[in-house]
This record gives C-alpha cells, structure tokens and sequence, in this order.
C-alpha cells in the first residue's frame, strides 16, 4: 500500500491573492448560500486561522495553520467552505457527511440539513466525459497514496447514478454515490470533483492527516466478526 508522507501531502500550498477582507466576505457568502447563518471568524495560533459555526443541533470548527500568513490560512478555509457548499447544492453530500470530520458537537434528533441540499441550483453542468472523469480519479488517488486496485468505480445509464467504493490505507472503506444529477456523466463528474476538493484541502493541511477522518461521513460500518 502506498503511503504519503507530511511533507509531501503539504506541496499544495495555496498560491492565489485573495485577501484576509476577501476570505471573510466569501465565507459569510458561502454560508448564506446553505443557510449556515452566522459564522465565527478567529485567529488560531502564530498565523493560523479558525472558523465556527452552530448549525441545527450541530457544532462546526475548522482550523488552518499550515499556510504562511493569516490572510492565506483564511482563504483555505473559506476554499474548503465553499467546496463543502458546492456538493451539497449538487445532492453529493448532506451536512451531516459534509461536515462529519468536523464536529465538535454530535448532530442532535432526525439530523442537520442544509436549506440548498434539496437545490437544483449547484448540479453539475460541465461536459466532463467519463473518461476525462476517470482521469481526474486517478490523479487525486495517487496524491492520496491509495492504490487503484483499491477502488471501484461503477455507473449505471438506466438508472443514473455512479458509484465510487475505496478502501483507505487503514482498512476502512468509503463509500460515496451521485444520482441527482442530469446524467450519468454528471454524476461520475460530481464524484470526481467531491474526491478532488477532499485531496486539495488534504493536501493543504486544512483536512485531518487521518484520511478515516477526512471521509468520516462516507465510512461504512466496520463488518462485525
């Protein structure tokens, strides 16, 4: 099985320009789009960043420390909130699987769902092949160090909808299905962009090092002997 290590999952440093004022306009922007309400922005420590919220029963924190300034910590972190907003408007993700790595508080009653889950406004729209899709896949298994003979990938015409199954370096096995979308081709897409924005902010540190925990809402139950 192929590992990776802490220096090399941190090469995807964030490179762009935006702003500690900008980082913060498009996280309360953001979480206006699913209905998150008012988000808690703070300093971590040295230049890291942190943000918070309360959500339906749910408690929600983030931090980002691995990035050189606080204004670029801010903007990985309003980036990883962003691609959390954009699968739940795609039905890929409820708040509870998008969010399950971050709790703080366990969801209370029936669970927490966001206003945009049931959208159609964020559904994919590319024109990304099956193929192109696979190839995406492949990149964002490798950076994971999770080998391909450890991963299925199943679609289905008839029934529009993909599947993608994998089994991470501890044993544990994900499991993420798309059927929301307006093709299959969508929906093999909508998957690989959901595993590409978990590898990005994996490997800016934002996600835990424990990839269990990055996909904590897509684990099946362990089988009981």
């Amino acid at each position: 099985m192929t590992t990776v290590s802490e220096p090399t999952r941190r090469k995807n440093l964030y490179k762009g320009s935006m702003t500690g004022a900008e980082a913060r306009e498009k996280l309360s922007r953001t979480a206006k789009r699913i209905g998150l309400g008012k988000l808690e922005v703070s300093k971590g420590e040295g230049e890291g960043a942190k943000v918070a919220f309360t959500f339906k029963g749910a408690r929600v924190e983030r931090s980002c420390d691995t990035q050189p300034t606080y204004d670029a910590n801010l903007a990985c972190l309003a980036l990883w909130l962003e691609d959390r907003a954009r699968n739940i408007e795609r039905a890929i993700e409820t708040f509870a699987e998008a969010f399950a790595d971050s709790m703080a508080l366990a969801i209370v009653g029936a669970g927490a769902e966001s206003e945009a889950a049931s959208s159609k406004k964020g559904l994919y729209t590319g024109e990304r092949t099956i193929e192109e899709s696979i190839e995406v896949f492949r990149s964002s298994l490798e950076r994971l160090g999770i080998a391909e003979g450890d991963v299925k990938l199943n679609w289905d015409g008839a029934a529009n909808n993909a599947r993608l199954r994998m089994r991470l370096p501890s044993g544990s096995i994900v499991e993420k299905v798309s059927k929301r979308q307006v093709s299959v081709e969508a929906n093999v897409a909508a998957l690989a962009l959901w595993l590409q924005s978990r590898t990005k902010n994996w490997e800016r540190g934002i996600e835990s090092m424990d990839l269990d925990r990055v996909f904590a809402g897509n684990l099946l139950p362990a089988r009981v002997a």
